[in-house]
């Protein structure tokens, strides 16, 4: 049976109720706002309880308030508790001196007379409702116990919402859980200034049960807000948000444990864990979204002049071996020369039917930031090239991979020092294998001469629009989760997301850049919470586009895949033109 977590009405005990078994055993904690104690330190000034049943403090001036809540030393003695509150405040001044403004502390007297002090560290910021947690060991014996709210020395309001005691529920306890959510609107799109309602659930083998979430709030007004805030069984929790700019709203709820810290879970074997969370969005008027920076005057100078240094290598094969013969394929390991350090590798793959001379369509593939292998596909119908981002070696044991991720590849594109330049950057030699790898595959006796797709998710997104861009005869473009969007939206207050910090050699690589040079039909598959690829910057990328184009939108979809989501039921926000 799930804890469950229940405030009852004004001046009635607030109780954390436990399972069955804890209850016969332990029974529940009370935290008893009800208590003449606590009813006569209120005087209704600087002091009351709301018609919401909250303890709320109000001080016109610098002065000192305090309130005394009795607790039973019994009922806490020799047991592990979460204790828990909620917090509201507004009018706090700017800067509050160390020691004063908001207290909540619980304090009790030791087997042995010693007095202990627990002060749980409230922030002294205005904010909406937000609840803190501490995880206190009761030692046995306890004599007297007391949870002491105040505002000290400081102007402001403070409202103390439904404190209470549970018991410690072990991690195991969540391991079946998801957190899910809905938006009002299942188009996503609002008018300025309109409310926009985030609904988040946690479901426990698909019911929904009580619990704590983390939520996050960004949006493209550079606004941030983290609450932490309880979900009840019954209802969903509601959060509303507005944004008064074209642009999007992304809201994320995390579970947390007893803790206070994010649930994780491990997805599958072979995957590190991943936090119990789920996102969504809202956008105002996405259509109008405009690049952070403008695209440099030489841009296309630039890579006119970057192309013909391709040009002075020789496009030869340097090596083509087999690596694997199937009945519908066979699979060589390629490489190619190239202008750098490394040069173009990568799986090639090759129907059989080729030999007979048959034709087929070519795909070209690029991969996600990573330092590994490039994958191996066995599709029989087309003509693969599968390229390694980084021209290494392919298809080595894990330990040539990790020593490279930790030396020379370690948080590669992310050296402020090399993206000075764009002849510096990591990527200048990145997108010019993709390219020499796009020319290659043309020359390919086996191509149909009609067909050539180019194919890439994340970062491989981001190299399937240049090399799709800085290329001619490409017919079509599949851009999933795309990377590197509008790297200068942070300038003007958009979500960062994952990506280096900008410099002025990166404006040659944005992917929104390149966007204006591809012709070719592209259709682009990206997810309205995606934290690492927000979606102001797709959607820019998506404006960009001159030619015919479609943009999928799911709602939901982060960079991994959150649990609980499920791409056939969630909402799909589709976007299509046939180009200009």
């Amino acid at each position: 049976m799930r804890i469950r977590f229940q405030t009852f009405l004004l001046l009635v005990p607030l109780l954390f109720l436990c399972s069955a078994v804890m209850a016969e055993t332990a029974g529940p904690v009370e935290v008893n706002l009800s208590a003449p104690e606590v009813r006569g330190q209120l005087n209704n000034k600087t002091r009351r309880i709301t018609e919401a049943g909250d303890l709320e403090f109000r001080h016109d001036s610098a002065i000192k308030s305090w309130t005394g809540i009795p607790l039973d030393p019994a009922q806490l003695a020799g047991r592990e508790l979460l204790f828990s509150i909620g917090v509201e405040a507004e009018d706090l001044p700017e800067s509050v001196k160390n020691g004063d403004g908001i207290l909540v502390q619980i304090h009790y007297v030791a087997a042995n007379g010693k007095e202990q002090f627990l002060r749980l560290p409230i922030p002294n910021k205005n904010g909406a409702m937000s609840r803190h947690t501490l995880k206190i060991a009761f030692p046995e014996g306890i004599r007297k116990a007391g949870l002491d709210l105040a505002l000290l020395n400081v102007a402001g309001k403070v409202r103390f919402h439904a404190p209470g005691f549970r018991e410690v529920r072990p991690a195991e306890t969540f391991q079946t859980c998801t957190v899910t959510g809905t938006l009002d609107r299942e188009n996503a799109l609002y008018e300025a200034g309109e409310p926009m309602i985030f609904r988040f659930r946690i479901l426990d083998n698909g019911k929904p049960v009580s619990g704590c979430v983390r939520l996050i709030r960004a949006g493209d007004d550079g606004k941030t807000e983290v609450r932490t805030l309880d979900v009840d069984a019954e209802k969903p929790l509601e959060f509303r948000s507005s944004l008064d700019r074209p642009g999007y709203v992304m809201v994320r709820a995390m579970l947390l444990g007893d803790d206070g810290e994010p649930v994780q879970r491990i997805p599958r074997p072979g995957v590190g864990p991943r936090p119990i969370q789920y996102g969504l969005a809202g956008g105002v008027a996405p259509e109008k979204l405009q690049q952070g920076r403008p695209e440099p005057a030489d841009f296309d100078a630039f890579w006119r002049e970057e192309l013909a240094k391709l040009a002075g290598v020789p496009l030869k094969v340097l090596e083509k071996k087999s690596v694997e013969s199937g009945e519908q394929v066979e699979v060589f390991d390629v490489k190619l020369p190239c202008v750098g350090d490394r040069p173009v590798s990568g799986y090639l793959t090759m129907p059989k039917a080729a030999a007979k001379g048959k034709k087929f369509p070519v795909r070209l593939r690029f991969d996600g930031y990573s330092v590994q292998s490039a994958p191996l596909y066995r599709d029989g119908d087309v003509i693969t090239f599968s390229i390694n981002p980084h021209g290494i070696e392919n298809g080595r044991e894990s330990a040539y991979y990790r020593e490279l991720q930790s030396s020379i590849l370690a948080g590669y594109g992310f050296r402020n020092e090399e993206n000075q330049s764009p002849l510096t950057t990591y990527f200048h030699d990145m997108i010019l294998r993709g390219v020499r790898a796009a020319e290659f595959v043309k020359t390919l006796p086996e191509w149909d001469g009609k067909h050539f797709e180019i194919i890439g998710g994340s970062q491989g997104a981001f190299q399937s629009a240049a090399v799709a861009a800085l290329t001619k005869g490409v017919t079509k473009c599949f851009l999933q989760i795309p990377w590197f969007c509008d790297l200068w939206g942070v300038e003007v207050g958009r979500v960062r997301g994952w990506r280096p910090d900008p410099a002025p050699g990166l404006l040659y690589y944005d992917t929104v850049n390149f966007a204006r040079r591809i012709h070719c039909p592209v259709k682009i598959d990206a997810g309205l919470s995606d934290w690492v690829c927000p979606p102001s910057g797709v959607r820019i990328l998506y404006n960009n586009l001159p030619g015919p184009k479609e943009l999928v939108f799911l709602q939901g979809l982060d960079h991994a895949v959150y649990f609980g989501f499920d791409r056939s039921t969630t909402p799909r926000i589709v976007v299509k033109e046939a180009g200009r």
